[in-house]
């Protein structure tokens, strides 16, 4: 049994992470079937927050995450890692959609999922 890597964008009106979370989980388990071993984040049930470093890029920093050996994201059988955007790289990702609505949140689910 093997592993792949997984990130998924998650952006929307959301009362917590925990809500935008099993979203995504139930929505790679729609497209990737739910026999397991998809190597998607609908391997997961559960995640745990990561704090974004100041004045980092959050593509960066999930690169660098995911690149590294160390993280509990690394665990295939663990939690996913969740990143919440916030500042201006949320206002990048606000389309006309969300113009003008309020809680628009987004979060970037991460790691290793078995497949």
């Amino acid at each position: 049994m093997g592993a792949n890597q997984f990130c998924i964008t998650m952006k929307g009106i959301y009362k917590s992470p925990k809500e935008a979370f099993w979203q995504a989980v139930e929505q790679a388990s729609y497209e990737h079937g739910h026999g397991g071993y998809t190597g998607t984040i609908a391997e997961k049930n559960d995640f745990k927050m990561v704090d974004l470093p100041k004045r980092k890029n959050v593509y960066d920093f999930i690169d660098e995450c995911l690149r590294s050996e160390d993280g509990f994201w690394n665990d295939k059988w663990g939690p996913a890692a969740c990143v919440e955007i916030k500042g201006s790289q949320l206002a990048n990702l606000r389309d006309e959609s969300y113009k003008g609505k309020k809680n628009f949140k987004a979060f970037i689910f991460f790691g290793w999922a078995s497949s």
